[in-house]
């Protein structure tokens, strides 16, 4: 069916203490209820999870109703009075069609849909104290047979929901009788004038990018790399120069074309701005390639700086824990430390790696990570590196096939369990299967050759190199 669909919550709720919780559900919630009681039977389903609220109905009158009444319940409470910090709402709407099923586990309705998860997106960008709606919801209002005149819709412009969820044309619903907002109108403002638009990559530079990757020639990419110093090339050319002299292993050739990129101006009304400086992919691109270098210092510094800049995700924290384990494996020259390993810097290292598969659960990079050094630091380290490459077959063996990182990683994950023969059966697929680049080849050779002369298993892995160089 096709409803009206309204989630809410409370900003500060996360932020109660165990006294303030009990007297949020024992007074004010249970003020709440009284009040908006009449709507639980109009809805086709009401549901709550805590401090939230979800609620679908197919007549937009009782939807409107009920998300006025919410918001005006929470922002006139007396919460001083109630022995309590204040509590704001944050309400989201949206119309469209969502699936009502009898819910064997709680003995009720309940509802599933994807403008379920659009409604839900909503609410969090929602400013406290107010309801935001899309497009969606304000015309199926407008529209009604009964027109509801005690209503209005501001426009707030396309904005982006939570969660990367793409954005929406949003709506702040509210009185007749209320003011309008001056911060609605510089929500709907569009100023993207204000910033300047990147040129794309010239139709002839395109034909050069296009022919340098039918034709996989490395002599072909160093002529162009080469040749940029003197050209009038664009942003866009030289980020996709960058790109692929990474794929095909020519790290110091992709550093050459991110030093072009950090000098790449635009000039608006006389000042110069330089987009691509502080691109965060860029810079972790160079750091990769720094690192391959053997420029640990500067790929290291990178990388913090952008840990610093509140790029605080999976994939960061994976990085600068690749930096300390080059760091403590490799030496000034780029040979292995064999006698000289930083213990210190291995297990700092393996730390984030968890820490980053901590905060992404499904990211089985830093997992494999992780697995291979604890295996190298031994000790009562080392079951825990098999436990978790077992944990990366059990969890990831569904998905062999999708690329090649997943595939050599179910493979190395074989190998840390001393399981050779399976692991070689699984590169042998995983090679076949997607034929990878000289830069995907490279980094798992080296990774495997590091553990293999670490750990004394390097005569177990001859073979697996051996089909990783030439195979």
């Amino acid at each position: 069916m096709e409803g009206f669909i309204i989630f809410s919550d409370l900003k500060g709720y996360s932020k109660l203490s165990e006294k303030e919780t009990e007297i949020f559900f024992n007074k004010v919630n249970s003020e709440l209820a009284k009040r908006i009681q009449k709507y639980f039977d109009r809805a086709e389903v009401f549901n709550t999870w805590g401090d939230a609220v979800v609620a679908v109905f197919t007549e937009g009158e009782d939807a409107v109703d009920l998300v006025l009444e919410y918001r005006d319940f929470f922002n006139a409470y007396d919460f001083e009075s109630a022995g309590m910090r204040s509590l704001l709402p944050r309400i989201g709407g949206h119309y469209g069609e969502f699936f009502v099923y009898k819910d064997e586990v709680l003995g009720r309705a309940n509802m599933y849909g994807s403008n379920i998860n659009t409604a839900a997106r909503i609410e969090p960008v929602t400013r406290t104290g107010e309801i935001y709606v899309t497009r969606e919801f304000k015309d199926a209002i407008e529209n009604l047979k009964k027109p509801l005149t005690e209503v209005k819709f501001d426009e707030l412009g396309i904005v982006e929901l939570a969660k990367n969820f793409g954005e929406k044309e949003l709506y702040r619903l509210y009185r007749e009788g209320e003011k309008a907002q001056l911060i609605d109108k510089i929500f709907a403002m569009d100023l993207s004038a204000s910033f300047p638009l990147l040129p794309y990559a010239s139709s002839r530079e395109q034909e050069v990018l296009d022919y340098i990757n039918r034709s996989q020639d490395t002599e072909i990419l160093k002529s162009a790399i080469y040749g940029i110093k003197t050209e009038n090339s664009s942003g866009a050319f030289l980020v996709q120069l960058a790109g692929l002299s990474k794929k095909f292993g020519m790290y110091r050739e992709a550093i050459e074309c991110i030093n072009n990129l950090e000098s790449f101006f635009i000039e608006l009304n006389g000042v110069q701005i330089y987009p691509y400086r502080f691109n965060q992919e860029i810079l972790k691109l160079k750091a990769n390639c720094l690192s391959r270098i053997g420029e640990y210092g500067e790929a290291g510094d990178i990388v913090y700086g952008l840990w610093q800049l509140g790029l605080k995700d999976s994939d960061t924290l994976a990085m600068l824990a690749a930096q300390y384990k080059r760091r403590a494996l490799i030496n000034d020259e780029g040979k292995e430390n064999q006698e000289e390993v930083n213990f210190d810097l291995l297990q700092r290292a393996k730390d984030l790696y968890l820490e980053a598969f901590r905060r992404n659960i499904d990211d089985y990079y830093p997992a494999i990570n992780a697995a291979y050094l604890y295996r190298l630091l031994g000790g009562t380290e080392e079951e825990n590196g098999i436990k978790l490459a077992r944990y990366v077959l059990d969890s990831w063996a569904k998905r062999e096939g999708e690329n090649w990182w997943m595939d050599s990683s179910l493979a190395e994950a074989e190998l840390l369990q001393d399981s050779f023969n399976e692991s070689y059966q699984r590169f042998e697929r995983a090679l076949g299967l997607h034929c990878p680049d000289s830069f995907e080849r490279s980094a798992v050779i080296e990774q495997i050759n590091i553990y293999g002369k670490l750990s004394g298993k390097g005569p177990e892995l001859e073979k697996i190199i051996f089909l990783l160089r030439d195979g």
